[in-house]
């Protein structure tokens, strides 16, 4: 049957079973970070963490297919709001405040060092695979960023079984 989408179905009925959530996020605490990062998250990523809050992948590991870098890469965790350290998005915004684009966080990660970007901005609004340790020879100072969805929903629907 080849290779089959691990959340299409499942997101789309509002149940994403391939991850084992951190619980739900009220909506309080979601308008609280959007505050403090000064935007606003887009709507499918706001009903993610409502209903699941982040979590870790069920199945190590699901997979997301960088482009660019012709790479399927895996995911380990999804962040969430007040969850324990380190997968937390408030820490872990505050640990790259500094190396981060305007309108961006940092929503989960790969099991090595890599790092799962939302973008806000019109121009270059999605989901990116940020390469910071420059694991991947394509990666330089210059361009280690590579888009990977249109938007967190598209993202989620990508996933794919190891």
């Amino acid at each position: 049957m080849g290779r089959m989408s691990v959340a299409k179905k499942l997101l789309n009925r509002g149940e994403y079973t391939n991850l084992n959530a951190f619980g739900k996020a009220t909506e309080e605490s979601i308008e609280e970070i959007e505050e403090f990062l000064g935007f606003p998250f887009p709507e499918d990523y706001k009903k993610f963490l409502s209903e699941y809050n982040g979590g870790t992948s069920k199945v190590r590991y699901s997979k997301f297919f960088v482009k660019e870098l012709n790479q399927e890469i895996p995911l380990d965790v999804l962040y969430g709001i007040d969850v324990k350290r380190p997968f937390d998005l408030s820490v872990c915004c505050e640990e790259f405040e500094e190396d981060m684009l305007p309108n961006s966080l940092i929503i989960g990660d790969d099991p090595g060092s890599g790092l799962i970007v939302l973008i806000t901005d019109a121009d270059k609004y999605g989901i990116y695979y940020w390469d910071h340790s420059f694991y991947f020879p394509q990666s330089s100072e210059e361009k280690n960023t590579y888009k990977v969805a249109d938007s967190f929903k598209e993202f989620i629907n990508g996933l794919k079984n190891p």
